[in-house]
């Protein structure tokens, strides 16, 4: 009877020691699949905004004739910066002026009063 008993064992450890090897083999063909397809993913960098002269100029021009002469204008083909310091209260002045300047882009405020 005790021999009946390890034969029935030792039967049961050798099919569940082959079935665990097959799943491992599975588990690394998929690992090897995904590294692949990521490996054939390529990544695009964003482009650069180039200066745009012709804007920049309007905008110096608009905020000149204010009387805001103390802001450096950075103007690109997707957005106009405006830097710099003006007298207290003039700042909403300031960006109508560079809204209003006839170039239709994005204005960023990075000016301070004082």
């Amino acid at each position: 009877m005790k021999i009946k008993f390890l034969a029935v064992c030792c039967l049961a450890m050798l099919s569940l020691s082959v079935g665990c090897k097959s799943g491992t083999n599975v588990n690394v063909a998929n690992a090897n699949a995904n590294m692949n397809a990521n490996a054939n993913m390529t990544m695009r960098t964003p482009a650069m905004a180039a200066t745009d002269p012709a804007a920049e100029t309007a905008v110096k021009a608009a905020l000149a004739k204010k009387g805001l002469n103390d802001v450096t204008v950075q103007a690109t083909t997707t957005e106009i910066t405006l830097r710099g310091t003006v007298p207290k209260g003039k700042l909403t002045e300031a960006m109508m002026a560079a809204s209003e300047a006839g170039v239709n882009r994005k204005v960023t405020n990075q000016v301070t009063e004082k």
